[in-house]
């Protein structure tokens, strides 16, 4: 059986290794602090659910600078591009050695193509999510909505077309999706995960800093007409700015997006989590990332330059 470690103690991190060990999955949580380590190895991860159940998992936590090197390993990574630093790119040079992958969860683009520059021998496969959870405390994750987990190619959108990194063997995701799906997770494994990417680019890209610069959860941005004209304005400009990458052209995206504020109504984003508490948000990384799709094709991207401009002026942006 391939040894699955999980790198992130997020909300997203602390779902995923709770939930792996809970159905029996001997899954090892990499943290980016020894603090939150040695609070995990001593009190576990507790999920809570939104019916009000709790569970507390027992869960081997490790911080990240003391963990040694590995073979035949692959990991979850569930941090945010921000956390993505040289210097931790450096040290998982420095453990993932023969035979490891890399499935990523993280929001946006661009990540594979640091990681592939950063971990050369590495297989880099990709990993989107709808899953919702929200981390309470360094221990505590709330399952705040169930969703599907997709599993595929990692594409790198350096060019028109993308190309893709070189991904693990087939047996290695059937066996990351046997352990998630016997945790309870939906897993999808795509070949198409281009276009799963891209999806979930314009959704973050329309959802997130609107809801950061408003103050307000996702399904109060359709709640006024003037609301609405600004999804839709800064929704236009960004789906047309991907078709070249893969996006179709399709008046049910803008279906989805609506129906992701409806799902989500009562959720905050994690970039208005971010940009409430102070921290680094990934606007880079979304909107950002849409305004250098832009230039490359020779475009303009207004709505998406003064967008990125506006959440870096925040505390923390």
């Amino acid at each position: 059986m391939e040894s699955i470690v999980v790198l992130g103690g997020g909300s997203l991190g602390l779902l995923l290794a709770g939930k792996l060990n809970a159905a029996g999955s001997r899954v090892e949580l990499w943290t980016r602090t020894e603090e939150q380590a040695l609070r995990l190895e001593r009190e576990g991860v507790a999920i809570e659910d939104a019916g009000g159940g709790r569970t507390v998992v027992a869960v081997r936590a490790q911080a990240l600078e003391h963990v040694a090197a590995r073979r035949n390993t692959t990991v979850l990574l569930a941090l945010k591009q921000t956390a993505l630093t040289d210097e931790l790119l450096e040290r998982l040079a420095g453990i993932l050695t023969e035979g490891c992958a890399i499935a990523a969860f993280c929001n946006g683009i661009g990540h594979f193509d640091r990681l592939r520059r950063a971990l050369p021998g590495v297989k880099l496969a990709a990993a989107v999510t709808t899953e919702a959870a929200l981390r309470t405390d360094a221990r505590t994750v709330v399952h705040t909505g169930r969703g599907h987990i997709w599993l595929g190619p990692a594409p790198l959108f350096d060019e028109i077309p993308p190309r893709y990194a070189e991904m693990p063997g087939r047996n290695r995701l059937q066996e990351a999706e046997s352990r998630l799906v016997q945790a309870g997770f939906s897993v999808i494994l795509s070949n198409d995960m281009k276009e799963r990417m891209l999806r979930k680019l314009l959704v973050n890209a329309v959802i997130n800093p609107l809801t950061a610069l408003l103050r307000i959860r996702n399904g109060e941005l359709t709640s006024t007409p003037q609301r609405l004209r600004l999804v839709r304005s800064l929704f236009d400009e960004t789906a047309g700015i991907l078709q070249a990458y893969g996006i179709p052209e399709d008046d049910r995206l803008w279906d989805e997006l609506l129906d992701v504020c409806e799902r989500t109504a009562h959720n905050r984003s994690s970039m208005l989590q971010d940009a409430l508490a102070a921290r680094p948000t990934e606007i880079d990384a979304i909107n950002g990332a849409v305004c250098r799709l832009a230039k490359r094709q020779g475009l303009s991207a207004p709505w998406n330059e003064k967008i990125s401009a506006l959440v870096k002026a925040l505390a923390g942006g």
